[in-house]
């Protein structure tokens, strides 16, 4: 039912590409959503929302996450998409301002997976900094995700000049990549959060409410 305007009961517009949706899917999944469509709200009493700011492809990717219990990598939309190192970094800074704790998950695991391939690229140094300049110090598992990458590739960024032009920055990122560095952390497992279906795939908790 993602993107069908059958049984809709609201609509989202983003960066004016309208979107129907259902309050029955993203509200109960999302404390933020559920507040705006109160009666109380602006937003709510249209049964409206629109996002003309930041990524529009981020945002479309957060709605399909919800009805779907995943993303595409490449849209087939109007949208100008983001670089291939910058799309989790911008879904989740959505995922935290919407209070999808789930999708926060999904987006660093994805991330960890492209990285496995794409730590040599010369976007790397830009993906930290996006994911740097995107969330709160106190949130620690995207920061966590490149600095673990940035580590364990030490020697081989160590040649980059973009990897170095970044640590010359200083900032939170380089403080962090140090002492992960100068003082290792016991080995951990990353995230395996990445889930297969979604509402209509046997795995949303929203299924019920059909």
């Amino acid at each position: 039912m993602f993107n069908d305007t059958k049984y809709s009961d609201a609509m989202v517009v983003i960066q004016g590409k309208k979107l129907p949706v259902h309050k029955s899917v993203i509200c109960t999944q999302s404390e933020y959503f559920e507040k705006a469509f109160q009666d109380a709200f602006v937003e709510g009493s249209s049964g409206v929302l629109t996002f003309d700011n930041g990524s529009g492809a981020a945002h479309w990717r957060v709605f399909e996450y919800l009805y779907t219990g995943d993303y595409s990598d490449d849209l087939s939309h109007d949208f100008e998409d983001d670089p291939a190192l910058l799309k989790e970094a911008r879904v989740y800074a959505l995922a935290n301002m919407f209070f999808l704790e789930d999708l926060k998950a999904f987006a660093t695991a994805k991330l960890q997976q492209k990285l496995e391939e794409l730590w040599t690229s010369e976007s790397f140094p830009e993906c930290i900094r996006e994911v740097y300049a995107t969330t709160p110090e106190s949130d620690r598992a995207m920061r966590s995700a490149v600095v673990e990458v940035a580590k364990d590739h030490v020697r081989e960024l160590g040649k980059m000049v973009l990897f170095k032009d970044l640590l010359r920055e200083g900032g939170d990122f380089a403080v962090d990549y140090f002492e992960s560095v100068v003082f290792p952390a016991p080995p951990a497992v990353l995230s395996t959060h990445l889930r297969a279906g979604g509402l209509f795939g046997g795995t949303c908790k929203n299924s019920s409410v059909w």
